[in-house]
């Protein structure tokens, strides 16, 4: 059994860090003597051999959680895991997530990932993995148990908010894209769309000479897409917003206590500065850097938002390395947009922090904003705070699938992909270029037919009647599949935009953006 001698060092360093200040020195130094007495008490007296390491860690995970939602430990062996995931390849299935009440909680998954493909939604819960329950899992854990080679699959069981039962997604695990752009094209002649589905150490790069690619195609607005990116760098954030501002004005604020952690971020002029109308798309999944972008090109009347209330974290953590190679990261400041709105959304009752994500309609749920703080944009209009991004246009992806229509959509054997294939040298012989696919491709009675004998010879279980009730969906996502596997990734995307209600929204308030654009130029006058 371990002796415990070091416990009376680790007691003496806390008199000296945190010393009897303010008169509360002394309750913190009886606590830890009380926590000192329980290691001890447990370390000599349990019914079994204990392993104190975990315990110990449990108990800084543990601290940890009680300051809010995004203060965490990182052990030292996924500390290189974690890295992976903003500058190197990594292969799993592809989640933003927090520990909340015990259960691993989407933030959003992240675009075109094994998780998005199966259609994990923000604030599902997963509450086994592989018939294991996943009550209390540590951080350590998931990574261990959800990583793993491509081609190989974790079963999770999934509580959702609204769905009676709980249900079980296999997810076949897949290489996670690092790169930051996932596509970039031409929507029509005037409008470009670039998709981002994450802020990491390029992204700023990437976006750039995604822009300057577009432009040499005729680039004359843009739409860019941040759903479901939870966020990361937050400089990249700023180096972002700063190619749409010619202005000296601020861009983000922070306040904290400790020096170094209230800095304010400005724009500079810059000849490359980007001059033309931009709407930027935002959900419940795009969170932190992506409520950066959002919220300063609103508050600085420089872009339209269109979209749902973003995700609301606005907490500003610094990594600090321990001695031990492992990482605490530990929120030291408050994100704050151009306007003076916090980002943020209360925290207090953690099971509403995650749950208010997962409701319908979070907007409906707020019958009036009166009771919501009004803060001004730069050239007058009136926008509101109280945690996360309000769009200046509403608008959501409709209707909720029925159950035939979620079990093929999403299927773990990619079922659609696969009857993609099996047509896909038909339609490539009837059509020389996406263009003309476009216009006049369709899934005819012939071809509708095969697919649900496609479906019986792989021993789906469907109703008819709900698979026409959404077929215009299904038949979509096919034709995405096939324009993929005929021209390219970047079309599946141009073809998925056709049935999607907020990009499609978007498209028909250009003008309002390019409006706005030249009234905060003339204010300027």
């Amino acid at each position: 059994m371990r002796k415990m001698k070091y416990i009376p060092y680790i007691l003496i360093c806390f008199m000296l860090l945190f010393g009897f200040k303010a008169g509360i020195g002394r309750d913190q130094f009886e606590k830890m003597k009380t926590l000192t007495q329980v290691i001890r008490l447990v370390n000599d007296n349990y019914v079994e051999d204990v392993d104190m390491n975990n315990i110990l860690e449990g108990a800084i995970i543990g601290l940890l959680d009680e300051l809010d939602p995004h203060s965490s430990y990182i052990s030292s062996e996924q500390f290189d895991m974690i890295d992976e995931q903003f500058s190197g390849e990594f292969e799993g299935i592809g989640i933003e997530f927090s520990i909340l009440e015990g259960y691993i909680t989407v933030i959003s998954p992240i675009p075109g990932t094994p998780s998005d493909r199966a259609g994990l939604q923000t604030g599902d819960k997963i509450v086994s993995i592989n018939n294991k329950s996943a009550y209390k899992i540590t951080q350590k854990d998931v990574i261990k148990k959800l990583r793993g080679p491509k081609g190989s699959h974790v079963d999770v069981t999934i509580s959702r908010l609204g769905v009676d039962e709980d249900f079980e997604v296999r997810l076949i695990r897949d290489k996670i894209p690092i790169v930051s752009v996932l596509t970039a094209f031409m929507i029509d002649d005037e409008t470009g769309y670039i998709k981002v589905n994450r802020f990491s150490k390029t992204t700023a790069k990437e976006v750039k000479e995604a822009l300057n690619n577009l432009e040499k195609n005729g680039m004359e607005q843009l739409l860019l897409d941040l759903r479901n990116n939870g966020g990361g760098m937050m400089d990249q954030a700023i180096n972002i917003v700063d190619m749409f501002i010619s202005t000296q004005d601020t861009i983000l604020f922070t306040k904290g206590k400790i020096p170094g952690s209230s800095e304010v971020y400005r724009s500079s002029w810059n000849r490359s500065d980007k001059k033309y109308p931009i709407i930027v798309l935002i959900n419940r999944g795009s969170a932190s850097a992506s409520e950066i972008v959002s919220g300063a090109l609103q508050d600085l009347d420089r872009g339209i938002v269109i979209g749902e209330t973003s995700f609301g974290k606005g907490l500003v953590q610094r990594q600090y390395e321990l001695m031990d190679g492992s990482a605490a990261r530990i929120t030291i400041a408050r994100y704050y947009t151009p306007s003076g709105r916090l980002i943020q959304r209360p925290y207090e009752d953690l099971r509403d922090y995650y749950n208010d994500l997962s409701k319908n309609n979070r907007e409906a749920s707020d019958s009036s904003l009166a009771g919501k703080p009004k803060y001004k944009t730069k050239g007058g209009r009136t926008v509101y705070g109280g945690g996360g991004i309000i769009p200046d246009i509403y608008s959501e992806q409709l209707t909720e699938l029925n159950k035939s229509t979620t079990k093929i959509l999403f299927h773990p054997e990619r079922i659609i992909f696969k009857f993609a294939e099996e047509i896909k040298k038909e339609i490539q012989n009837q059509y020389n270029n996406y263009n003309h696919f476009s216009k006049e491709c369709k899934i005819d009675n012939k071809k509708k037919k095969r697919f649900f004998i496609h479906l019986k010879d792989k021993d789906i279980d469907f109703e008819k009647e709900e698979i026409e009730e959404f077929w215009s969906e299904i038949e979509n996502r096919i034709l995405a599949n096939v324009a993929s596997s005929i021209w390219g990734k970047e079309f599946q995307y141009k073809q998925l935009l056709k049935q999607d209600k907020p990009a499609l929204d978007a498209l028909n308030h250009f003008q309002d953006a390019r409006n706005l654009l030249n009234s905060s130029k003339n204010s300027l006058k």
